[in-house]
């Protein structure tokens, strides 16, 4: 059994996340759930030409939607959202929620995968928590 587990959630990918919440609660101890969804950094250059509110509204958006899977799936969770790269921000999420265990998904490798690494892959290689990609 772990406590505090922490899912990283990409939206893409709704029913394996899904599928790891599950998993997460069957293997679950006396600790929390976290999913977690990284927004990527919206380019200065662009944020002139959008509203001044435009990244509180993107991170509310982002945190019903992940509250909307955990609901599907029947799951107890914490929402959070950070914003960034996504691979240092799931490690950073891990060590401030001190995880014992992360699941992420791992997807079909893109050719840009193969030069600079997978999500997952970056994640398994420097997380300080056992981590279980999910295919």
């Amino acid at each position: 059994m772990y406590d505090n587990i922490l899912i990283p959630a990409d939206f893409a990918h709704d029913q394996q996340t899904i599928e790891s919440l599950q998993k997460a609660k069957k293997l679950l101890g006396s600790g929390k759930i976290i999913l977690l969804h990284v927004l990527d950094e919206i380019p200065a250059y662009a944020l002139i030409e959008m509203p001044d509110n435009i990244e509180v509204e993107h991170i509310a958006t982002a945190k019903n939607d992940l509250q909307a899977i955990a609901d599907k799936a029947g799951v107890e969770v914490e929402v959070e959202v950070r914003k960034g790269g996504s691979y240092a921000n799931i490690i950073e999420s891990a060590e401030d929620n001190k995880a014992g265990l992360i699941i992420i998904n791992s997807h079909r490798p893109d050719y840009k995968d193969y030069l600079l690494g997978s999500t997952a892959a970056k994640v398994v290689r420097h997380a300080q928590c056992p981590v279980l990609v999910e295919r």
